[in-house]
């Protein structure tokens, strides 16, 4: 039997945030807002952030190539100086 939850957690967020929240506990199958922030939170594998927008995807995706590019220029650097 799941222990009590007796402590509470507060933080605020705008009406636009909120229903951002609100849409990705449903997508990702969560009970309620407070279930996905809780796993989110607490690194339950099976709630993942879901991205909200293609833009969020992409600046994620633009991070990951900028990684990416700079880990190949310090390769071609090695390479070359030898």
């Amino acid at each position: 039997m799941p222990k009590a939850r007796t402590r509470l957690v507060n933080f605020r967020v705008t009406d636009e945030e909120f229903e951002r929240l609100k849409n990705a506990s449903g997508r990702q199958g969560a009970r309620c807002v407070s279930d996905f922030a809780r796993g989110l939170i607490l690194g339950q594998p099976n709630l993942r952030p879901a991205f909200e927008s293609h833009d969020d995807a992409l600046v994620a995706f633009e991070r990951r190539l900028t990684a990416l590019e700079r880990s190949m220029a310090r390769l071609v650097a090695s390479v070359s100086d030898e």
